[in-house]
Protein backbone atom coordinates (compact mmCIF):
# COMPACT_ATOMS: atom_id res chain seq x y z
CA UNK A 1 0.00 0.00 0.00
CA UNK A 2 1.52 3.38 -1.18
CA UNK A 3 1.57 6.34 1.41
CA UNK A 4 -0.14 9.43 0.19
CA UNK A 5 1.73 11.87 2.67
CA UNK A 6 5.28 12.32 2.49
CA UNK A 7 6.84 14.82 4.94
CA UNK A 8 8.78 17.87 3.42
CA UNK A 9 11.41 16.91 4.66
CA UNK A 10 11.73 13.77 3.20
CA UNK A 11 11.32 15.35 -0.30
CA UNK A 12 14.03 17.86 0.39
CA UNK A 13 16.19 15.30 1.49
CA UNK A 14 15.89 13.30 -1.52
CA UNK A 15 16.81 16.75 -3.14
CA UNK A 16 20.31 16.90 -1.09
CA UNK A 17 21.31 13.69 -1.47
CA UNK A 18 20.77 13.32 -5.15
CA UNK A 19 22.92 16.61 -5.66
CA UNK A 20 25.70 14.49 -3.05
CA UNK A 21 25.38 11.72 -5.21
CA UNK A 22 26.78 13.86 -8.24
CA UNK A 23 29.47 15.73 -6.78
CA UNK A 24 30.57 12.43 -5.48
CA UNK A 25 30.44 10.91 -8.75
CA UNK A 26 32.50 14.25 -9.94
CA UNK A 27 34.93 13.74 -7.13
CA UNK A 28 35.59 9.96 -8.38
CA UNK A 29 36.11 11.01 -12.40
CA UNK A 30 38.55 13.88 -11.29
CA UNK A 31 40.74 12.04 -8.98
CA UNK A 32 41.17 9.22 -11.95
CA UNK A 33 42.09 12.13 -14.23
CA UNK A 34 43.51 14.10 -11.61
CA UNK A 35 47.31 12.62 -13.84
CA UNK A 36 46.07 14.32 -17.19
CA UNK A 37 47.51 17.53 -17.77
CA UNK A 38 44.65 20.23 -16.89
CA UNK A 39 44.57 22.06 -20.60
CA UNK A 40 43.21 18.40 -22.03
CA UNK A 41 40.93 18.12 -18.92
CA UNK A 42 39.45 21.77 -18.50
CA UNK A 43 38.15 22.16 -22.08
CA UNK A 44 36.02 19.42 -22.28
CA UNK A 45 34.41 19.88 -18.13
CA UNK A 46 31.25 20.67 -19.23
CA UNK A 47 31.19 17.78 -21.50
CA UNK A 48 32.38 15.35 -18.68
CA UNK A 49 29.78 16.82 -16.15
CA UNK A 50 27.06 16.42 -18.85
CA UNK A 51 28.42 12.27 -19.36
CA UNK A 52 28.07 12.31 -15.03
CA UNK A 53 24.46 13.29 -15.14
CA UNK A 54 23.44 11.41 -18.00
CA UNK A 55 24.69 8.30 -16.49
CA UNK A 56 23.40 9.28 -13.29
CA UNK A 57 19.79 10.21 -15.11
CA UNK A 58 19.71 6.76 -16.92
CA UNK A 59 20.52 4.75 -13.92
CA UNK A 60 17.99 5.99 -12.28
CA UNK A 61 15.25 8.14 -13.38
CA UNK A 62 15.05 6.03 -16.51
CA UNK A 63 15.09 3.00 -15.33
CA UNK A 64 13.81 2.86 -11.74
CA UNK A 65 11.72 6.60 -11.87
CA UNK A 66 13.37 8.08 -9.24
CA UNK A 67 16.47 9.57 -8.70
CA UNK A 68 19.33 7.81 -5.98
CA UNK A 69 17.89 10.24 -3.69
CA UNK A 70 14.62 8.90 -4.01
CA UNK A 71 15.84 5.66 -3.76
CA UNK A 72 17.61 6.25 -0.60
CA UNK A 73 14.76 7.36 1.56
CA UNK A 74 12.55 4.36 -0.16
CA UNK A 75 10.28 7.24 -2.42
CA UNK A 76 9.67 6.94 -6.10
CA UNK A 77 7.75 9.07 -9.10
CA UNK A 78 4.44 7.63 -9.73
CA UNK A 79 4.96 5.14 -12.92
CA UNK A 80 1.49 6.32 -14.31
CA UNK A 81 1.97 9.92 -14.27
CA UNK A 82 5.69 9.44 -15.85
CA UNK A 83 5.22 9.26 -19.41
CA UNK A 84 8.21 8.89 -22.17
CA UNK A 85 7.78 12.10 -23.69
CA UNK A 86 8.12 13.30 -19.63
CA UNK A 87 11.29 11.99 -19.45
CA UNK A 88 12.90 13.97 -22.39
CA UNK A 89 11.62 17.12 -20.58
CA UNK A 90 13.27 15.96 -17.20
CA UNK A 91 16.24 15.91 -18.65
CA UNK A 92 16.16 18.52 -21.41
CA UNK A 93 15.26 21.11 -17.91
CA UNK A 94 17.87 19.32 -15.10
CA UNK A 95 20.50 18.43 -17.52
CA UNK A 96 20.16 19.95 -21.08
CA UNK A 97 20.34 23.42 -19.47
CA UNK A 98 22.68 23.11 -17.11
CA UNK A 99 25.39 21.90 -19.87
CA UNK A 100 24.10 24.41 -22.00
CA UNK A 101 25.08 27.07 -18.65
CA UNK A 102 28.43 25.73 -18.63
CA UNK A 103 29.75 25.72 -22.57
CA UNK A 104 28.53 29.05 -23.01
CA UNK A 105 30.43 30.56 -19.67
CA UNK A 106 33.93 28.39 -20.89
CA UNK A 107 33.45 29.06 -24.33
CA UNK A 108 32.29 33.19 -24.16
CA UNK A 109 33.66 34.19 -21.16
CA UNK A 110 34.43 37.53 -23.06
CA UNK A 111 31.18 37.84 -24.84
CA UNK A 112 29.57 40.53 -22.63
CA UNK A 113 26.16 39.58 -24.53
CA UNK A 114 26.02 36.27 -23.61
CA UNK A 115 27.14 36.55 -20.39
CA UNK A 116 24.30 38.57 -19.69
CA UNK A 117 22.02 36.66 -21.54
CA UNK A 118 23.32 33.44 -18.63
CA UNK A 119 22.92 36.08 -16.16
CA UNK A 120 19.04 36.52 -16.25
CA UNK A 121 17.93 33.12 -17.35
CA UNK A 122 20.04 32.58 -13.72
CA UNK A 123 17.96 35.18 -12.00
CA UNK A 124 14.26 33.47 -13.95
CA UNK A 125 15.65 30.51 -12.52
CA UNK A 126 15.97 31.50 -9.09
CA UNK A 127 13.60 33.24 -9.14
CA UNK A 128 10.95 30.58 -10.21
CA UNK A 129 12.68 28.20 -7.55
CA UNK A 130 11.74 30.64 -4.82
CA UNK A 131 8.03 30.83 -6.00
CA UNK A 132 7.89 27.25 -6.53
CA UNK A 133 9.47 26.38 -2.91
CA UNK A 134 7.15 29.00 -0.74
CA UNK A 135 4.19 26.73 -3.10
CA UNK A 136 5.78 23.92 -1.57
CA UNK A 137 6.04 24.91 1.89
CA UNK A 138 2.49 25.55 1.83
CA UNK A 139 1.15 22.39 -0.11
CA UNK A 140 4.09 19.71 0.58
CA UNK A 141 4.06 18.83 -3.25
CA UNK A 142 7.01 19.19 -5.71
CA UNK A 143 9.71 20.31 -4.58
CA UNK A 144 11.14 20.98 -7.57
CA UNK A 145 10.09 23.33 -10.34
CA UNK A 146 10.23 20.55 -12.86
CA UNK A 147 8.27 18.00 -11.35
CA UNK A 148 5.52 20.84 -10.95
CA UNK A 149 5.70 21.74 -14.41
CA UNK A 150 5.20 18.17 -15.27
CA UNK A 151 2.59 17.24 -12.54
CA UNK A 152 4.98 14.29 -11.34
CA UNK A 153 4.02 12.87 -7.95
CA UNK A 154 6.00 10.95 -5.48
CA UNK A 155 4.98 7.97 -3.76
CA UNK A 156 6.40 6.17 -1.12
CA UNK A 157 5.81 2.56 0.30
CA UNK A 158 7.46 3.09 3.63
CA UNK A 159 9.30 6.21 4.80
CA UNK A 160 12.35 5.52 6.88
CA UNK A 161 12.56 9.42 8.27
CA UNK A 162 9.07 9.34 9.33
CA UNK A 163 8.93 9.89 12.87
CA UNK A 164 11.53 12.62 12.82
CA UNK A 165 8.65 15.27 11.47
CA UNK A 166 7.99 16.53 14.56
CA UNK A 167 11.46 17.52 15.43
CA UNK A 168 12.15 21.56 15.92
CA UNK A 169 14.91 21.23 13.15
CA UNK A 170 12.58 19.74 10.54
CA UNK A 171 11.46 23.80 9.96
CA UNK A 172 14.89 24.94 10.63
CA UNK A 173 15.61 22.80 7.18
CA UNK A 174 12.95 24.31 5.15
CA UNK A 175 13.71 28.15 6.15
CA UNK A 176 17.75 27.49 5.57
CA UNK A 177 16.60 26.10 1.97
CA UNK A 178 14.20 29.00 1.99
CA UNK A 179 17.31 31.64 2.91
CA UNK A 180 19.36 30.12 0.93
CA UNK A 181 17.35 30.36 -2.70
CA UNK A 182 17.04 34.44 -1.37
CA UNK A 183 20.50 34.84 -0.66
CA UNK A 184 21.73 33.52 -3.83
CA UNK A 185 19.22 35.46 -5.76
CA UNK A 186 20.36 38.58 -3.99
CA UNK A 187 23.66 37.75 -5.03
CA UNK A 188 22.93 37.86 -8.46
CA UNK A 189 21.14 41.15 -8.76
CA UNK A 190 22.71 44.42 -9.92
CA UNK A 191 22.19 46.43 -6.24
CA UNK A 192 23.50 49.88 -8.22
CA UNK A 193 21.03 49.04 -10.75
CA UNK A 194 18.02 48.41 -9.07
CA UNK A 195 18.55 51.61 -6.31
CA UNK A 196 19.48 53.46 -9.76
CA UNK A 197 15.64 52.69 -11.24
CA UNK A 198 14.22 53.06 -7.80
CA UNK A 199 15.15 56.65 -7.40
CA UNK A 200 14.56 57.67 -11.17
CA UNK A 201 10.88 56.34 -9.89
CA UNK A 202 11.39 58.23 -6.60
CA UNK A 203 12.10 61.50 -8.71
CA UNK A 204 8.81 62.04 -9.55
CA UNK A 205 6.58 61.88 -6.34
CA UNK A 206 6.14 65.30 -5.16
CA UNK A 207 8.14 65.41 -2.00
CA UNK A 208 11.23 64.96 -3.80
CA UNK A 209 12.43 67.85 -6.46
CA UNK A 210 14.83 66.17 -8.99
CA UNK A 211 16.02 67.84 -11.75
CA UNK A 212 15.79 65.67 -14.99
CA UNK A 213 18.00 62.97 -15.97
CA UNK A 214 18.57 64.52 -19.51
CA UNK A 215 19.86 67.76 -17.75
CA UNK A 216 22.62 69.38 -20.00
CA UNK A 217 26.16 69.07 -19.01
CA UNK A 218 27.73 72.11 -17.15
CA UNK A 219 31.50 73.14 -16.34
CA UNK A 220 32.31 72.00 -12.78
CA UNK A 221 33.63 74.31 -10.32
CA UNK A 222 35.62 73.64 -7.42
CA UNK A 223 35.61 75.89 -4.09
CA UNK A 224 37.14 75.38 -0.52
CA UNK A 225 33.93 73.93 0.38
CA UNK A 226 33.27 71.70 -2.86
CA UNK A 227 32.22 68.23 -1.62
CA UNK A 228 32.11 64.46 -3.40
CA UNK A 229 28.16 64.29 -4.51
CA UNK A 230 29.09 60.64 -3.78
CA UNK A 231 30.44 60.79 -0.38
CA UNK A 232 30.17 64.28 0.48
CA UNK A 233 33.38 64.61 1.80
CA UNK A 234 36.56 65.92 0.71
CA UNK A 235 36.99 64.96 -3.59
CA UNK A 236 39.93 62.91 -3.91
CA UNK A 237 41.61 63.05 -6.92
CA UNK A 238 38.57 65.20 -8.44
CA UNK A 239 36.78 64.07 -11.59
CA UNK A 240 33.77 65.20 -13.13
CA UNK A 241 31.35 62.90 -15.86
CA UNK A 242 30.17 66.34 -17.68
CA UNK A 243 27.68 67.93 -15.09
CA UNK A 244 28.64 70.94 -12.26
CA UNK A 245 29.63 68.40 -9.68
CA UNK A 246 32.69 66.77 -9.10
CA UNK A 247 33.58 63.35 -7.79
CA UNK A 248 36.17 61.62 -5.72
CA UNK A 249 37.84 59.24 -8.24
CA UNK A 250 37.21 55.94 -6.84
CA UNK A 251 33.63 56.88 -6.09
CA UNK A 252 33.00 57.60 -9.62
CA UNK A 253 35.03 54.56 -10.58
CA UNK A 254 33.71 52.39 -8.66
CA UNK A 255 29.88 53.47 -9.21
CA UNK A 256 29.96 53.27 -12.92
CA UNK A 257 32.41 49.84 -13.01
CA UNK A 258 28.81 48.05 -11.28
CA UNK A 259 26.54 50.45 -13.32
CA UNK A 260 27.23 51.97 -16.62
CA UNK A 261 24.01 53.94 -16.27
CA UNK A 262 24.85 55.22 -12.79
CA UNK A 263 23.51 59.05 -12.95
CA UNK A 264 24.82 61.87 -10.83
CA UNK A 265 23.24 61.59 -7.77
CA UNK A 266 22.56 65.51 -7.15
CA UNK A 267 21.52 66.46 -10.47
CA UNK A 268 21.10 62.76 -12.39
CA UNK A 269 23.15 63.58 -15.53
CA UNK A 270 24.02 60.56 -17.05
CA UNK A 271 27.50 61.33 -18.15
CA UNK A 272 29.36 58.25 -20.28
CA UNK A 273 33.16 60.13 -19.64
CA UNK A 274 35.10 60.37 -16.70
CA UNK A 275 37.26 63.13 -16.81
CA UNK A 276 40.01 64.39 -14.58
CA UNK A 277 39.17 67.67 -12.89
CA UNK A 278 41.40 70.38 -13.82
CA UNK A 279 41.89 73.63 -11.89
CA UNK A 280 41.64 76.77 -14.63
Amino acid sequence: MSINYIPRVTQLDAVQLDSQVEELFKQLVFQATKFIEPKYIQPLLPELELLIRTWIFKYSVVDKKSTFGHQMLSLKYVPENFANSKLYWYYGYTIGLKYLRERAIYSFTSNAKVQNIVHKLEMFQLIADILNFCRFIQTGKYPLVIDFILGLHLSAENLTREDLTDFSWTRELLWHNFIELIGTTIALINIFGLKRRLSSVLKYVWWRKHMKSTATSNTAVMTINTVCACCSNRPVLPHTMGCSHIFCYYCLTANKTADQDFPCPKCYYNGKEINKFVMV
